[in-house]
């Protein structure tokens, strides 16, 4: 390799370093900031959509839950065990689903996650209100899919009347 080309081959590989760099901060920007689709792209444009309906079965193994069937306003909270927002937010729904569980359902979808870490995260956490578990990303994508925490504000009609995300 001549002198000449060697410094047209060092800024050849800077110039694809960055390339990359600047390709990578853009996926990272859009998976914190992009609403997603489905719901949470719905909500943004100031619609009110009917909840996506879904049928999943208990984390404890008993039985299943369908969204539709529960009549009263809903809280749906999407999360995870290797999520590093949702602890927080587990708790502080737990809180409110202790003082106003008779009045509004709560309902957390553990999504993308091991049964073992979904129950070992219940348990550290303390978390009382009903819990579900999707295995891959399929309910939740439809709702508007990652990041999570994703939490949705149902009226008793079954629209989806708000979200709240990290």
């Amino acid at each position: 390799m001549s002198m000449r080309t060697r410094p047209i081959r060092l800024a050849l590989q800077a110039l694809a370093l960055a390339g990359v760099a600047s390709l990578l901060a853009l996926l990272v920007w859009k998976l914190t900031h992009d609403p997603g689709g489905g719901v949470a792209a719905q909500l943004s444009q100031g619609k009110r959509p009917a909840a996506p309906n879904f049928t999943l079965p208990r984390l404890d193994g008993d039985g299943t839950v369908e969204l539709a069937a529960i009549k009263k306003p809903r809280v749906v909270d999407f999360f995870a065990s290797w999520c590093y927002a949702c602890p927080y937010e587990s708790k502080r729904l737990e809180k409110y689903s202790r003082q106003y569980g008779g009045k509004i359902a709560f309902v957390g979808v553990n999504t993308d996650d091991f049964s073992s870490d979904a129950k070992r995260y219940v348990r550290k956490y303390g978390l009382t209100y009903t819990i579900v578990r999707e295995q891959g990303r399929k309910v939740l994508n439809t709702w508007g899919g990652l990041p999570i925490p994703r939490i949705f504000f149902i009226d008793r009609n079954g629209n989806v009347i708000g979200q709240m995300q990290e």
